[in-house]
């Protein structure tokens, strides 16, 4: 009996999982890749041997216990406690004003060291009992008052997105932002939490070991015809503006590391306070450092520290806007790259969906389109 054939168009988290997965299920499969290497935007890199992250800060969290069992047996297992820094200025008009480091998400706790308690407990005070709010600002103002906003949020949020926060949508900011009363010092709250000592490289590459991979190969929406004699599905992890071949049809927001490399005198040595830090000041053009020796724990001499400058021509982050309009853009894409090819074709992951998710929620749509996959074919 002939094994049924999928193509899969990208080979980041989804795309890998995805491929391994009907692969073990005894589909014939090709994952093809634009780029010469896998892993997409979570790949780590070295510079005179250190370990970091050209593409931003990578952790991996989740309490799937179903995308636990799968990363573990592939490697994913080293624990990491991820915490996070922000650098503020309680005067931002000020130039001489000395800076303080306090968690993120914001610690009450430590908000009542601070000179400006008195003004922040008044607005917390007024607040609605749940946040509220169509926009990005109203909610997260809603959330810890205009103080805080103001204080962690505006400039980096003007500085990430290029835009008003008011005209950016409210939907992801339950996931991204939180006032914290418990004095949990984490970013994450799930279950586990990795962070491998070499990057993630290694874990994708065994996921990807017994399937068949193409690098250095563009595929597009004008390769339809062809996939469909070829293939009998095809699963796309791509953005759809870039696979339909009609840049600007999405907006997208990129960011650049500019990277560079720091002697240390210890082996351990680091030249930054966190593995991130956030600088939501408008005195700096970056958004937040990154030195990803704190997450590795590497012992070698140096270190490398990245700042994150926004603005890159990428498509690293969807921009999900109060109206809704670019999701409403997407879905319309892969309807028309769907109507392009005689065979199913199935849209996955961040960039396919146009969707603000993290590596573990990749992993699950990537279960999800291959159950969907396997059974479709099955019929």
């Amino acid at each position: 009996m002939t094994r049924r054939r999928v193509a899969i168009v990208g080979a980041g988290w989804t795309g890998a999982v995805a491929g391994r997965l009907l692969t073990d299920a005894g589909f014939a499969v090709e994952v093809m890749e634009k780029t010469g290497v896998v892993g997409g935007h979570s790949r780590a890199e070295t510079m005179n041997g250190v370990v970091y992250e050209p593409n931003g800060a990578h952790i991996f969290h989740t309490s799937n216990a179903a995308v636990n069992e799968f990363v573990n047996a592939h490697g994913l297992t080293r624990p990491y406690d991820h915490k996070v820094l922000t650098e503020v200025y309680l005067s931002p008009d000020d130039d001489d004003h000395e800076s303080h480091l306090l968690s993120w998400p914001p610690q009450v706790a430590e908000l009542r060291e601070l000179p400006i308690w008195p003004t922040v407990e008044r607005e917390l005070a007024s607040l609605p009992s749940e946040p509220t709010g169509d926009n990005f600002e109203d909610y997260v103002v809603s959330m810890m008052g205009r103080s805080l906003y103001d204080l962690f949020i505006r400039d980096y949020t003007a500085k990430q997105w290029g835009r008003p926060a008011t005209e950016l949508s409210a939907r992801f900011a339950p996931k991204r932002v939180e006032l914290r009363k418990d004095g949990h010092r984490g970013l994450f709250r799930d279950r586990w939490q990795y962070f491998p000592p070499n990057g993630v490289n290694e874990v994708i590459e065994s996921v990807l070991s017994p399937v068949a991979v193409t690098l250095n190969t563009e595929v597009t929406a004008d390769d339809a015809g062809r996939l469909g004699q070829d293939y009998d599905a095809v699963i796309v992890t791509a953005a759809l503006d870039d696979f339909a071949r009609c840049p600007g049809e999405l907006e997208w927001r990129g960011i650049e590391m500019v990277s560079h490399y720091h002697p240390t005198d210890e082996p351990g040595g680091v030249v930054t306070p966190a593995y991130v830090t956030n600088r939501p000041s408008m005195r700096v053009p970056h958004t937040r450092t990154v030195e990803t020796k704190h997450a590795t724990g590497q012992r070698i001499g140096g270190t490398v520290v990245s700042e994150e400058m926004p603005g890159a021509p990428r498509r690293h982050y969807p921009v999900l806007t109060a109206d809704g309009a670019n999701e409403r853009r997407n879905a319309e894409l892969a309807d028309k790259i769907a109507g392009c090819f005689d065979i199913p074709v199935y849209f996955a992951g961040r960039l396919a969906t146009y969707r603000y998710i993290n590596q573990d929620e990749a992993i699950a749509d990537a279960m999800a389109v291959a159950d969907r996959v396997a059974a479709d074919l099955a019929e």
